[in-house]
């Protein structure tokens, strides 16, 4: 048997995290619980429909010259509770940033969201790209 035999094509989709736009009506845009509410719809709806990840952006403000007033939910507190609402989906970031987060805390962060997940948790990390995310530190 061929070894590409056993391989599929998997697919993920990054979930709303409450700031790009789009992704509310207006009027609800800025609404932090129904931007909760959406990410939640969206994660289960991935999970019963067969993707097989969802990922978040780990960034402290948004990136996008638009959108730099809006909300944003923190990465990892997000992930957290949309894994205890998801049954078999993998669940990841968008390559948290190596600066943002003590290494053992995120070890121990990831290692607990693994085993929340059952073993779904995915991690990336990376150093960093976004100047602004930093200067919050400054």
């Amino acid at each position: 048997m061929n070894q590409f035999t056993e391989n599929k094509v998997q697919f993920g989709l990054t979930i709303p995290q409450g700031w790009g736009g789009g992704d509310l009506p207006l009027q609800q845009e800025n609404d932090p619980v129904k931007q909760y509410e959406f990410s939640k719809f969206i994660s289960i709806t991935a999970d019963n429909i067969g993707f097989d990840s969802i990922y978040a952006y780990d960034h402290l403000i948004p990136y996008y010259k638009n959108d730099v007033n809006k909300n944003i939910f923190e990465c990892l507190t997000l992930l957290s509770s949309l894994t205890a609402i998801t049954k078999r989906i993998k669940i990841g970031q968008i390559v948290t940033c190596n600066s943002y987060r003590n290494p053992a805390l995120l070890a121990k962060i990831t290692s607990t969201l693994d085993v929340i997940s059952h073993g779904r948790s995915e991690l990336g990390i990376g150093a960093g790209w976004y100047g602004r995310d930093c200067i919050l530190w400054i």
